[in-house]
C-alpha cells in the first residue's frame, strides 16, 4: 500500500489564496483573471502551497515578482508557469498585470490523455514557459481566453468546451516544455518514461517515509537495477539521488518559509536523528540548514 505524506501545516494551504473552502466544486476547475484576486491583496499574493490542485498562471501583460520554493526572479507579460501541487509561491503583481489563474484538481488528469497525464503527474517542481513560440499563431492566449470566458458564462455544453480548452491548453504548455528540453537532449519515451513517471509519484506520496529503494522496485515489479538505469537514462540520476532531491527541496522549503527548529524539520521529514538530517543537508548542499537559512533573504524576515 502507497502511504500519502502528510504536508506540513506551517505554509498556508489554501484551495483558493485567501479562502478556507475544502474543494473546488462542482467540475473540479477555476478560472479567473489575476487581477480578481490580487486587487484584493493590494497586488501580492503571499507564500502558500495547494494539496491536490494544479496551477497555470499565464501572465499576459505586465510584471510580476515571484518567490518559488525559495527562488526569487521577474516574471514579464508573455509567460506561462506550471504549479504542481504543494510547490510553494508567492507573487507581487504590478498594477497593470492582466492574466490568468487556472487551477484543477488532480482527478481531472485521470481524464486526459495518458501520455500528457503522465507528463503532469510527474512535475514536482515549477516550470516556466516562455510563449514566444506561440506570439505568431495565437493560438494558445486565444483558447486561454475562451477557456476563462467559458468558466464564467452558462451557455450550453460549457463543460464540454471548458475540457477542451483546458485540455488543448496543457497539450500545448507541455510541448513547448518538451521542445525547450529536447533542444538540451533527446528524451527517451515509451515504457521506461512510464515507470520513471510513477517513480516520482510514487516519491512525492512517501519521501517523508525513507522507504528503501527496493520497495520503490517492487511497487513499480521491476528490479532495483532496471529502476537506476531508467532515471540515468531519462533524467541523468540515479533514483536514490531523486529521492534526495524531494526531501532536500521540501527541506529547503521549511527553512525558508517557517519559523520552526531545525530539529522540528528533522522530525516533519522522517529523520530518527536531527544530527542525522544536519549531516544529510550539508552532504547534499555544501552547507548546514543553519547556514542555508541565514544567507535566505526570506527566511531572515522570519527569525
Amino acid at each position: 500500500m502507497i502511504a500519502s505524506t502528510k504536508i506540513p501545516a506551517s505554509v498556508p494551504v489554501f484551495q483558493l489564496y485567501g479562502e478556507d473552502a475544502q474543494s473546488l466544486a462542482p467540475d473540479l476547475i477555476h478560472c479567473e483573471s489575476i487581477a480578481s484576486r490580487s486587487r484584493l491583496h493590494n497586488w501580492e499574493i503571499h507564500p502558500h502551497r495547494h494539496h491536490g490542485l494544479f496551477q497555470v498562471l499565464w501572465l499576459e501583460l505586465g510584471e510580476a515578482k515571484f518567490q518559488l520554493d525559495g527562488r526569487w526572479g521577474q516574471l514579464s507579460g508573455g509567460t506561462a508557469l506550471l504549479l504542481p501541487q504543494h510547490c510553494v509561491h508567492g507573487f507581487k503583481f504590478s498594477k497593470d498585470a492582466q492574466g490568468i489563474v487556472i487551477t484543477f484538481a488532480y482527478a481531472l488528469l485521470d481524464k486526459l490523455e495518458t501520455h500528457l497525464a503522465h507528463e503532469l503527474m510527474s512535475l514536482a517542481e515549477p516550470v516556466q514557459c516562455l510563449l514566444s513560440d506561440f506570439v505568431n499563431d495565437g493560438t494558445l492566449q486565444a483558447a486561454l481566453r475562451a477557456l476563462h470566458l467559458e468558466y464564467q458564462g452558462r451557455d450550453a455544453y460549457r463543460q464540454t468546451a471548458i475540457a477542451s480548452l483546458l485540455n488543448y491548453t496543457l497539450a500545448r504548455l507541455i510541448r513547448q516544455r518538451q521542445t525547450e528540453e529536447n533542444n538540451k537532449k533527446s528524451i527517451p519515451v515509451g515504457r521506461a518514461r512510464e515507470h520513471l513517471t510513477r517513480f516520482v509519484a510514487l516519491i512525492e506520496a512517501n519521501f517523508v517515509l525513507h522507504i528503501p529503494l527496493d520497495q520503490y522496485a517492487i511497487w513499480l515489479d521491476i528490479s532495483v537495477a532496471h529502476l537506476n538505469a531508467i532515471c540515468r537514462q531519462i533524467s541523468g540520476r540515479s533514483a536514490l539521488q531523486l529521492i534526495h532531491e524531494r526531501l532536500m527541496l521540501e527541506a529547503k522549503r521549511e527553512l525558508i518559509y517557517n519559523a520552526i527548529t531545525i530539529k522540528e524539520i528533522s522530525d516533519l521529514l522522517g529523520f530518527n536523528d536531527p544530527a542525522y538530517f544536519t549531516r544529510f543537508f550539508k552532504r547534499q548542499e555544501g552547507m548546514s540548514p543553519r547556514d542555508f537559512r541565514q544567507q535566505s533573504p526570506v527566511a531572515a524576515q522570519l527569525v
